[in-house]
């Protein structure tokens, strides 16, 4: 099995701390080492080093090879424009398929925490086999749901398709991104809805066949960069036709409308490390205890406060009278706002953008 770790995203939620130079899976958060170097030392157990191919942006390119040493250069694909999850997923699949049109391929994110190694590990193991029995079909792993939680995309599942080593392989119903409160708890009490992890195991000829039918132009263009794959001209096709591929994301444009479509739920002790709040849960041992990094705190009635220095200055750090809130410096911005409200940093880095604050991006 080939795996892909996709490296390419900004990580803008969790800005200041994650630039478009240094996106938040080239940073320690979770522990003493970053989460890309997490997802690297997840999968080696399952799989060989050649075999794993890490996918980012140009940007990331060195801070790949320096964080990861040990995956060869070759398998560094680098997204020479930021085009989405479609394009970037189309770009590993044509490269992987040049080696090897039968290979299976897990393509997972690097910005996750997952307490429960080795069942991830299974998982994924069980899910190419589950892909063997079925290569038509392509593998969402979801996670069951644990609260009402807007934040996330949902899948539907319905009858079973295969069971494996006591494992389901349920068909999917549909997928819901990002539904209202209302709709989370409907899906919570249903129990036949799992969260969107963005992990899946497929065929690369199945996906690509899927990139033929549901985005035919860029299936043409993606062909194009295939032809010349090992000739002198890869790096100038590559460089001239990946910029004019669409726009989107992977599942709006192929995987909510694909048929053939099953998926496995994994108790994996799972989150997305998608903005400031979700990091500080992930680290505290309950809700209303603060976490603190970098930084030396004096606390005066605080609770649930995250408090990230990430200067090169060991500072005090003084809160009083101070509940739900996230507080991050680096050398040249300073972040607080209300921990509920911490996923619209994204709007923040947006409005810095349209200013064109480009040194804080």
């Amino acid at each position: 099995m080939n795996i892909v770790i996709r490296a390419g995203g900004v990580g803008s939620r969790l800005w200041p701390v994650s630039r478009e130079h240094h996106a938040k899976q080239f940073h320690a958060l979770t522990s003493e080492k970053t989460m890309l170097q997490e997802a690297v030392d997840r999968v080696q157990p399952i799989a060989a080093m050649n075999d794993i191919f890490i996918s980012t942006q140009a940007a990331g390119a060195a801070l790949v090879q320096e964080q990861c040493p040990d995956i060869p250069v070759e398998n560094i694909i680098v997204e020479p424009a930021r085009k989405d999850t479609a394009a970037a997923i189309g770009l590993e699949s044509i490269m992987i398929y040049k080696q090897n049109p039968e290979a299976i391929v897990a393509s997972l994110g690097s910005d996750h925490s997952v307490r429960r190694v080795g069942e991830f590990q299974r998982m994924i193991q069980l899910a190419e086999e589950f892909v063997r029995r079925h290569p038509e079909y392509i593998i969402p792993i979801g996670i069951r749901p644990t609260q009402p939680d807007s934040g996330y995309g949902y899948i539907q599942y319905g009858e079973v398709l295969d069971t494996l080593e006591g494992k389901n392989l349920w068909k999917v119903k549909r997928f819901t991104e990002k539904p209202s409160v209302e709709e989370a708890k409907r899906f919570l009490q249903e129990e036949n809805f799992l969260w969107n992890a963005n992990m899946f195991v497929w065929k690369v000829s199945t996906i690509l066949d899927l990139y033929k039918q549901h985005l035919p132009q860029m299936y043409e263009q993606l062909m194009q960069i295939h032809v010349a794959l090992g000739t002198p001209q890869q790096q100038e096709v590559i460089e001239r036709v990946y910029p004019t591929l669409q726009q989107i994301a992977v599942d709006y444009a192929i995987i909510e409308k694909t048929e053939n479509i099953a998926a496995m739920s994994a108790d994996i002790g799972w989150n997305d490390i998608g903005d400031w709040a979700r990091l500080k849960d992930e680290l505290a041992d309950s809700e209303l205890d603060n976490v603190v990094i970098g930084a030396e705190h004096l606390g005066i009635k605080t609770r649930n406060t995250l408090i990230y220095n990430n200067t090169d200055a060991k500072k005090m750090i003084v809160t009083i009278g101070v509940e739900n809130m996230v507080i991050v410096e680096t050398e040249d911005a300073l972040l607080i706002c209300d921990k509920y409200h911490s996923a619209e940093v994204k709007d923040v880095v947006q409005k810095l953008h349209d200013r064109k604050k480009d040194h804080l991006l």
